[in-house]
């Protein structure tokens, strides 16, 4: 199974959006992370006997969210967390805490056509802490898909993101989600 998780609340009273040129810009967190898992939700090209995608609340507070949607779970399952980054990049998106290698190789096979970084680690200068650190210990398969943002700290001021971004994230979730089957039929790790 593969779990789709975007956090759907935010630090802000007030929000701010516009569009300037080839960005959106504003009060992004996470609603750029939302709007790509709709985006992808909305294709009609996921096969959702297989994929749970998860809009959870209160990420911004203690995760309870994620904590609760961690509880369905198990080790072998697929988790995806999809939010804002401030790791600095020219890419399409970001891949943060990729830590298995095999998930590693099925994204690299999966995404060849696509334009990303990936990581093991969280590079992001702005938080490091998301709905992965709940995951992580549910499953040995989770990244982080970070959608980034540039101009400020996404949690407290008006940043900028990609609309392309939004775009390549969304088609990555389908293509990740089209491929699943070879990721469950590669070699398990010990």
């Amino acid at each position: 199974m593969i779990f789709i998780s975007a956090h759907a609340d935010t630090n802000y009273k007030n929000v701010s959006l516009r569009i300037d040129g080839d960005d959106y810009v504003g009060l992004l967190d996470n609603y750029v992370g939302v709007f790509a898992a709709m985006k992808a939700f909305f294709s009609g090209e996921i096969d959702f006997v297989y994929v749970r995608m998860e809009l959870t609340p209160d990420e911004e507070i203690d995760m309870r969210g994620a904590q609760e949607v961690a509880k369905e779970v198990s080790r072998e399952d697929l988790v995806i967390v999809i939010d804002v980054t401030g790791t600095p990049t020219e890419k399409d998106f970001v891949i943060e805490k990729c830590r298995s290698e095999r998930v590693r190789n099925f994204l690299k096979e999966t995404l060849k056509e696509f334009s990303y970084d990936i990581y093991e680690d969280c590079p992001d200068p702005v938080a490091n802490m998301d709905e992965t650190d709940v995951y992580k210990h549910r499953t040995k398969y989770y990244f982080f898909l970070g959608l980034p943002c540039r101009g400020g700290d996404y949690n407290f001021s008006d940043t900028r993101c990609r609309i392309r971004s939004v775009d390549e994230v969304s088609k990555a979730l389908i293509e990740i989600c089209k491929n699943y089957k070879k990721f469950c039929s590669s070699p398990a790790e010990v």
